[in-house]
């Protein structure tokens, strides 16, 4: 079933994921609009939405109303007579749009409809610049081929990095927890054995890589070594490509926590709140969902114009 999260039309609050939908089930009722032509479907609100909506209120038979008020809200009757005339959830969805595999899209595109549905906080210039980059890599990466398996990555980032889109540290920097304590590290490349590194191995990157065995793991699972080693320098968890690398090895492999992508997103399953046991157990996993879906609908978008 079809359904809005918020309201859509006449001050209504107008998010990007409802509004696509709204339009192309505007589409799907042409009959009772009065549209000489299909809308464009843009995500966006203008007065001609607003007009069809208007029509469609004073038109259906099972409507009729007097005075129609343009906007369309989650549990009104007018949704659900927009909805009577689709078969499947996907039907009034462009062509493409139900397409599991993940391929190249416009990152612009999807940068300025992720900005539409989130308005707040706002991407500044780092924050864009650090999206954008992300979608680059997943663009380049041929692990990631299920744009579902990209929606919870970013949904991910999203959280784990507050809206920065940017590799962080953790919060505090691991205070009141053991792998906040600084750790003696010697140098393997001094044979004197007098060249120590003082590391602390609390959360940093993209998904909060923590715990010195952790650091030294994904050196053997990406091959890093010498200057570019994460054992010997957290801080290279920081470097965007680095971070990027930690993220999809991990988040496919189940490096973090024991569980991967692959055990709640595959073929027709999707548990995008269970999900979240990749890497940190259930805690905030319903929030990270509703971004999950949301992030699924614009790419799936992208992925389809």
């Amino acid at each position: 079933m079809v359904t809005i999260a918020e309201s859509v039309g006449l001050n209504g609050a107008n998010k990007t994921v409802d509004v696509i939908k709204i339009q192309n089930l505007i589409n799907n009722n042409a009959r009772h609009t009065e549209l000489v032509s299909p809308l464009t479907v843009t995500g966006k609100i203008n007065g001609e939405l607003i007009d069809a909506i208007k029509a469609f209120q004073a038109n259906h038979p099972d409507l009729r109303f007097s005075r129609p008020d343009g906007r369309i809200d989650p549990d009104g009757k007018t949704l659900a007579m927009l909805r009577e005339s689709i078969k499947t959830h996907e039907s009034y969805l462009p062509s493409g749009f139900s397409r599991n595999h993940f391929t190249s899209f416009d990152s612009d595109a999807f940068v300025e409809l992720y900005e539409s549905q989130y308005s707040y906080p706002r991407l500044g210039v780092a924050a864009k610049q650090g999206l954008q980059n992300l979608l680059k890599q997943l663009n380049a990466d041929s692990d990631v081929t299920d744009i579902r398996w990209a929606a919870y990555m970013l949904a991910t980032v999203k959280h784990e990095c507050a809206n920065t889109w940017q590799p962080i540290e953790e919060y505090g920097k691991g205070r009141n927890y053991d792998y906040g304590h600084p750790v003696r590290v010697l140098d393997p490349s001094d044979s004197t054995g007098r060249r120590v590194h003082l590391n602390t191995y609390y959360g940093r990157g993209y998904v909060q890589l923590t715990w010195a065995s952790n650091y030294r793991k994904m050196d053997a699972a990406l091959g890093l070594s010498g200057n570019g080693s994460l054992y010997l320098y957290p801080q290279n968890a920081l470097d965007p490509d680095t971070a990027y690398r930690i993220m999809s090895y991990g988040m496919r492999n189940g490096t973090f926590t024991g569980k991967k992508l692959g055990d709640y997103i595959r073929g027709d399953y999707v548990d995008y709140r269970n999900a979240r046991r990749i890497i940190n157990g259930t805690d905030q996993a319903q929030i990270i969902k509703g971004y999950a879906d949301n992030i699924e609908f614009l790419l799936r978008f992208c992925n389809s114009i």
